[in-house]
């Protein structure tokens, strides 16, 4: 457990609203804004304790995640692809533990972050 909680997280997180993706310019302020509330949601979320349904606790490495705004505000995770499956179900039940909304005018922005999860050496 003491391992566990001595996971720190490298918030490689790079977000970002896609122009090909996305009905607003990513350069807009207000959508760079929502992307920072989104990010900082992220590494909240990842700060609590690990689930204690997860039986391989090897929840280290990278993941790309995929977050859209639906056309009624709903903030909702589209995909988690990384190459340890363990992290992507833990950060997949993480992430869409959260009820996030905003507004209707984000619909169809989408951000994509990627996150580097490490453990930290034993001293």
């Amino acid at each position: 457990m003491k391992k566990l909680k001595s996971l720190i997280i490298i918030a490689t997180i790079f977000g970002f609203a896609s122009a090909g993706f996305a009905i607003a310019d990513p350069g807009d302020l207000k959508v760079q804004a929502l992307n920072n509330q989104i990010r900082d949601e992220i590494v909240d979320v990842l700060n609590l304790p690990v689930y204690l349904s997860f039986s391989d606790k090897n929840i280290t490495g990278k993941a790309k995640v995929v977050i859209t705004v639906e056309p009624n505000g709903k903030i909702k995770l589209v995909g988690v692809n990384g190459t340890n499956k363990v992290l992507n179900s833990y950060l997949s039940k993480k992430i869409s533990s959260r009820n996030l909304w905003t507004g209707t005018n984000y619909k169809g922005n989408v951000f994509i972050y990627e996150i580097n999860l490490v453990e930290k050496p034993q001293v």
